[in-house]
C-alpha cells in the first residue's frame, strides 16, 4: 500500500481519466522502501498524469495503484541497478520524490522517455502562457499600489547573471541543475540543494514567488539583495553564480555551505572559540 496514489509533483485532478493516452504500456517499478521490481502497467495521459495498474485496465473505473505526474519533473536515463532503467525525480511539496522504472530494450526505454519527455515541456509551456495572462491582470489591478509583475521581470532581467545570446553571457535555468533535497522553506519561497549538470558541483538554488514579493512589497529590497550577492567578493561571504527567472519564479543560484547560517548559530551560542 506504501506506493499508492502517490504522486512525484503535486497531486493530480481526478479528471485525469478523461485526458487523451500518450503512451501505455508493461514497466518494471521498482519499489520506494523494499527495493524490489514490480510489473504494473502505465498509462500516460496528456495532462501528466502516469497512472500504474496490477493488470492492464477493462475500463475508465479502474483504481490506479500509482498515480504520478510528470509536469515540471526531471527524467534520467541510467543502466543501474538493471540495464534500460530510467528515473522520474521531482517535488511533492517540500520533499524531493524519486521514481524508478526499468524495460527490457534501449528502443524501449527511449520510447518512454521521448514521451514523458514531450507531456513535461508542453504542460510547462501552457503554464508559462497562463502566468503571463495572470501576470497581465495583476499589473492592471496594481497599477496605482505598487510595481507590476512585468515592471519587477523588467528590473530583474537587467540585474540577472542569465541572458539571451545577445549579451554573450550563458543562458541558465532550472533544466542545467539536478534537484537533490529542500534546505529550507520560508514566506517567499524554498532553498533546494542542486547539482549543476554540467560541472557537478553543488549550489544552494533560492527560488522565490514574484507574487508573494509584490504583495510583501520586497521588490526593493530583493533587487539589492541580488546586486549584493552579485557583486560581493569575500571569503567569509556567500556570493551568488548565476541568477533568473522562470514565468512566476526568481532563481538565485548560491554557494553552498554545508553547516547553516552563521547568524542562527551566533544567535544560539554567542561567543565561538578561535579554533571554532
Amino acid at each position: 500500500m506504501a506506493d499508492v496514489l502517490q504522486s512525484i509533483c503535486n497531486p493530480l485532478p481526478l479528471s485525469s481519466s478523461q485526458s487523451s493516452i500518450v503512451k501505455e504500456g508493461w514497466l518494471f517499478k521498482r519499489g520506494e522502501h523494499i527495493k524490489n521490481w514490480r510489473s504494473r502497467y502505465f498509462i500516460l495521459f496528456a495532462d501528466g498524469s502516469l497512472m500504474g495498474y496490477r493488470n492492464k485496465p477493462e475500463g475508465p473505473m479502474t483504481e490506479p495503484l500509482n498515480n504520478f505526474t510528470v509536469k515540471r519533473c526531471q527524467i534520467m536515463s541510467v543502466d543501474r541497478p538493471k540495464p534500460y532503467t530510467f528515473t522520474i525525480r521531482g517535488l511533492q511539496w517540500t520533499t524531493v520524490i524519486e521514481r524508478t522504472f526499468h524495460v527490457s530494450s534501449d528502443k524501449e526505454r527511449e520510447e518512454w522517455m521521448t514521451a514523458i519527455k514531450g507531456v513535461s515541456e508542453r504542460l510547462s509551456d501552457v503554464d508559462e502562457v497562463e502566468m503571463e495572462g495572470v501576470s497581465h491582470s495583476t499589473s492592471m489591478s496594481s497599477t496605482m499600489s505598487g510595481p507590476s509583475s512585468d515592471d519587477f521581470s523588467a528590473k530583474f532581467s537587467v540585474q540577472g547573471t542569465s541572458s539571451s545570446k545577445s549579451t554573450g553571457k550563458r543562458k541558465v535555468t532550472l533544466e542545467n541543475f539536478e534537484f537533490l533535497k529542500v534546505l529550507g522553506k520560508g514566506t517567499f519561497g524554498k532553498v533546494i540543494l542542486c547539482r549543476e549538470k554540467a560541472t557537478g558541483h553543488l549550489y544552494a538554488i533560492k527560488i522565490l514567488k514574484k507574487e508573494v514579493i509584490i504583495q510583501k512589497d520586497e521588490v526593493a529590497h530583493t533587487l539589492t539583495e541580488n546586486r549584493v550577492l552579485r557583486t560581493t567578493s569575500h571569503p567569509f561571504l556567500i556570493s551568488l553564480k548565476y541568477s533568473f527567472q522562470t514565468a512566476d519564479r526568481l532563481c538565485f543560484v548560491m554557494e553552498y555551505v554545508n553547516g547553516g547560517e552563521l547568524f542562527f548559530h551566533l544567535s544560539r551560542e554567542r561567543v565561538f572559540t578561535e579554533d571554532r
